[in-house]
């Protein structure tokens, strides 16, 4: 078994309004899975329009799901996949269409993996949520005054030495 994690809004893995992605066409019925907790803040966050970390939304839940490694196939993502959205779309609507398999590996554009998980597959119920943290920011994440810098977004880098 393999433990993926999704920060959402609602505590099942139904996708919500079907928009298109990255690997999928829109009314695709994708759930996106991340390989560590820190990656599924952080793709949401990555969404995120706030200016500041006290104004996240306080009604998400981060789901940890497991699943059977059978349940799995690994893509085969074209070198340009980081900018050819046409052809990572072809690629998922393909593994969509095929059935195989319940989930698919894909590299993310933070870096690492993501996991699709097709919403429709016979296998979904071999993937189960174990677990649902609400409000899963860290405490401190909130307290980042000093972060927070005049005209600039709320995630910014130290400048060396500081």
């Amino acid at each position: 078994m393999i433990a993926l994690w999704r920060l959402s809004n609602s505590q099942d893995l139904r996708p919500r309004g079907r928009p298109p992605g990255r690997w999928h066409g829109p009314g695709a019925p994708v759930v996106v899975l991340d390989a560590s907790p820190a990656a599924a803040v952080f793709a949401r966050l990555a969404q995120a329009e706030v200016a500041h970390p006290r104004a996240l939304p306080r009604h998400y839940f981060l789901l940890e799901v497991v699943a059977p490694e059978s349940a799995i196939q690994d893509s085969d993502a074209p070198a340009n996949w980081l900018t050819d959205l046409q052809a990572t779309r072809a690629l998922g609507n393909a593994w969509l269409a095929r059935g195989e398999t319940a989930l698919l590996r894909v590299p993310s554009a933070a870096g690492g993996l993501q996991y699709l998980l097709n919403a429709e597959h016979p296998q979904l119920a071999q993937c189960q949520i174990v677990s649902a943290l609400a409000y899963p920011y860290l405490p401190h994440l909130t307290g980042l005054d000093s972060a927070v810098l005049d005209g600039a977004g709320w995630l910014v880098t130290a400048r060396p030495g500081e």
